[in-house]
């Protein structure tokens, strides 16, 4: 056996990287960007942008470190030269360029993300939205990242971390992030909500876009209802604290309740006065049993809708839809690999994660505008960053046209390659 070198200058491991490129380039999804983002730097081989699409290319082919982009993306020049470079700058470089970037270029990344939205966001297709909002935590190690705090963790009590808090559209066209705020992990998520609200009203213009508001218990708080209320905004809240959906249970007949299957039972309570909230808000209970019948689990759920709009059944089920952004947050965590903050400094880590939503909401627009033509706009996120950009591909030129010769025994190439050009 012999083992040689070769440029592999038509070669890339990931060949879908490509069309992503060409997509963002047909839609002008990189103008906002060079019109609205500077950096005080010193330009030796590379633009602030290109590093910044370097950084966006690192996170669409699941790069789990800043240090994969030296494997996955440098070796290989066919993506970078469609950017206008020889090839992607080493992980180096794009380490010390994400620490240098300041709250000003935060400010910028925000603007270029709400002037994308405003462009090219899915949400424009419903005359209402349904906005859901979400905190999740994203743990560290170690006591150098700035301003990590402990906080509260699935099973994993006294970490410390921070608190991602993500608003996002929820609809037949997919979902997008229209709002994201990074706090300490002992920040409570709750006053997050309306900074969230408020920029999403930004983008579409007015909250009135938004036909329902969707928490989950970490904002079903009394001031917040109060205030929901007096906005006139439609919600559906899961009260905070679990005691209270069992003293209200403590006081409910066997024939008040609905059963829905076997281990669910609803109840339609009314409207109902709580704690720091001066008007009435209704109120539907839920009783979850085991399998074995042996324990019963309460919760409530705190409405505006009337009854003649939503039953208890329904009230139920349309909160039940909140996984929606529950999947949205686990396929970034899993997808875009925003577990590894690739940043120690909070700035840094504050601006990584806004290109990381402008990057999901790129990848959104990819699968509605185009994967959905070819058949593939059920991939989900993680399937996109890890099944289909690790389709590798030949690429070349034949007098304008760029083409792409992908694996032909691969199951995805069918798709990919429907007898004409993309």
């Amino acid at each position: 056996m012999v083992c040689v070198g070769d440029p592999l200058d038509g070669f890339l491991p990931t060949g879908a990287l490509v069309l992503l490129l060409e997509f963002a380039q047909r839609l002008g999804f990189f103008e906002p960007f060079r019109e609205h983002f500077d950096v005080p730097i010193k330009t030796l081989d590379y633009a602030p942008l290109q590093k910044l699409q370097t950084l966006i290319c690192s996170l669409a082919v699941g790069c789990d470190h800043i240090k994969d982009i030296n494997h996955k993306l440098r070796p290989y020049v066919v993506a970078a030269r469609l950017l206008g470079m020889e090839q992607f700058p080493e992980q180096s470089s794009i380490s010390r360029f994400l620490r240098q970037l300041g709250p000003l270029q935060g400010h910028q990344l925000e603007l270029i993300g709400e002037l994308l939205l405003k462009r090219f966001g899915l949400w424009q297709w419903d005359q209402q939205s349904v906005l859901d909002v979400d905190s999740t935590g994203l743990m560290v190690y170690g006591r150098t990242y700035e301003f990590a705090r402990k906080g509260y963790f699935p099973r994993q009590p006294g970490r410390r971390g921070y608190r991602l808090t993500v608003a996002s559209t929820s609809g037949p066209y997919g979902p997008e992030i229209l709002a994201s705020f990074l706090d300490p992990a002992n920040a409570h998520a709750s006053g997050r909500l309306w900074d969230c609200l408020y920029q999403a009203a930004e983008i579409t213009g007015s909250l009135d876009r938004f036909r329902l508001i969707r928490a989950d218990a970490a904002f079903g708080t009394g001031p917040t209802i109060e205030t929901l209320l007096e906005l006139g905004l439609r919600f559906l809240l899961k009260g905070i604290c679990n005691q209270t959906a069992h003293n209200l249970a403590a006081n409910v007949e066997p024939t008040q309740w609905e059963p829905l299957d076997l281990f669910t039972r609803v109840c339609d309570l009314g409207p109902r006065l709580i704690h720091h909230c001066r008007y009435p808000v209704r109120v539907v209970l839920t009783e979850l049993i085991t399998e074995r019948q042996d324990r019963r689990f309460y919760s409530h759920i705190y409405t505006n809708l009337p009854p003649s709009q939503a039953d208890a059944r329904q009230i139920f089920e349309g909160y039940n839809q909140r996984q929606c952004i529950e999947a949205l947050i686990k396929s970034a965590k899993a997808g875009l690999c925003i577990r590894h903050l690739r940043s120690r400094r909070y700035v840094a880590i504050q601006n990584f994660l806004r290109l990381a939503a402008i990057t999901f909401n790129l990848l959104a627009w990819f699968r509605y505008y185009l994967l959905a033509q070819l058949d593939l706009g059920d991939l989900g996120l993680a399937e996109i960053t890890s099944k289909l950009m690790d389709i590798p591909a030949h690429c070349s030129r034949s007098d304008t046209q760029l083409v792409l010769r992908f694996p032909e025994r691969h199951p995805l190439t069918s798709a990919l390659c429907p007898g004409h050009p993309i």
